[in-house]
């Protein structure tokens, strides 16, 4: 029968754990998750060897790794054991060799990176399109292949081509993300999103699109974008440009809660699936999270919880309601997760307990 092996923990922390690189944390949850199945012993010995013996299968044909990453994507993709016996598979020993041959897993600056090894099509190399993932608590920063710089906040994903064609250069994000992109008045360069395409020339700018927030905005440095919904529904829908220094706000729908502070921050009443720029803003405050640092001006306990939560990689709950609006100003860098609540907790006067990676916030 088949066991998800993926279930309690990441591919990630295994690979980390492999390679000697994981926290004392990641070190404990695997030894954790080795003890409660001797099946999983099995299997990190062969991701071992797999991962160790990448030499062994670099002569697959691409015929080959074709074939092969599409069963690795249908199985790890969906959570399912991917070591089989050889019965049923015909190569289920060999699995991961072939892993290991169009996978890349590569620690940078705390995030992973997930591409396909380079294939030829009639004599021309194709477009491999790679994303690097960036967990909870982490961050992450890497260079296009046109030497723009890009800076991935945690719980974020970046879509992006190896080499850019001729004609434009596009990158695909879920999550948050800080660009520095380089000139190129040939090749425009545009974000995609979730509902919004940003288009840029040159430039400095954040971009916070969340999945599971109904908020999309875009903070803009230095230089000049525009933005445009990525489903038009009528003429009006036109292109929006932003200057430096102001945010372009886009509310997905309806249902979204606007906060009191992204309010503050426009001087027309926000309406869903339009775009609006906002006064001018601090941006530091949007860019800080890139340098470490987290910048608050007068916020919501309930905002500030679930940005704390992005970067320690923690759950915090509030067990009272009328706390979330609690607001609070500060900065916090380089502090842990329980200290990071002492100091809210100055100003904020409420109590919380620590439960391994879980907050709890009481009220007084």
């Amino acid at each position: 029968m088949n066991k998800n092996f993926f279930a309690d923990i990441s591919l990630e922390a295994l690979i980390g754990y492999i390679d000697g690189i994981a926290d004392i944390d990641t070190q404990k949850r695997v030894k954790q998750w080795l003890e409660s199945d001797p099946d999983r012993a099995v299997f990190l010995e062969k991701l071992k060897t797999a991962w160790n013996d990448y030499d062994k299968v670099k002569d697959l044909t691409s015929a080959n790794i074709d074939k092969d990453w599409e069963y690795i994507l249908n199985h790890i993709g969906s959570g399912h054991r991917v070591i089989e016996d050889d019965e049923q598979t015909g190569w289920g020993r060999n699995w991961l060799y072939a892993a290991a041959a169009v996978l890349f897993i590569v620690t940078l600056s705390g995030g992973y990176f997930w591409g396909r090894k380079n294939t030829t099509v009639s004599g021309k190399r194709e477009v491999v399109f790679n994303q690097i993932i960036v967990p909870m608590g982490e961050k992450s920063q890497l260079i296009l292949s046109d030497g723009t710089k890009v800076w991935v906040n945690a719980g974020s994903k970046l879509k992006f081509p190896d080499r850019f064609e001729d004609n434009a250069r596009e990158v695909w994000l879920e999550g948050e993300a800080f660009f520095d992109v380089a000139k190129d008045k040939n090749r425009p360069f545009f974000v995609r999103t979730s509902d919004i395409n940003i288009k840029v020339h040159g430039t400095k700018f954040n971009v916070k699109a969340y999945s599971e927030e109904g908020i999309i905005e875009t903070t803009l440095v230095e230089g000049l974008v525009s933005l445009e919904r990525k489903t038009k529904r009528s003429k009006e829908d036109n292109e929006v440009f932003l200057e430096p220094n102001h945010k372009a706000i886009y509310v997905k729908n309806e249902a979204t809660l606007v906060t009191e502070e992204v309010k503050r921050e426009v001087e027309e009443p926000l309406k869903p699936e339009k775009i609006i720029i906002s006064k001018p803003v601090e941006v530091e405050v949007a860019t800080s999270w890139k340098d470490g640092k987290l910048i608050f001006e007068d916020e919501t306990l309930e905002s500030v919880a679930r940005k704390l939560e992005r970067r320690y990689d923690v759950v915090i709950s509030i067990e009272d309601d009328s706390m979330k609006m609690i607001k609070y100003s500060g900065v916090l860098k380089n502090i842990s997760a329980e200290q990071a609540m002492k100091a809210i907790q100055v100003t904020s006067q409420f109590r919380f307990e620590v439960k391994g990676n879980k907050i709890n916030i009481f009220k007084n």
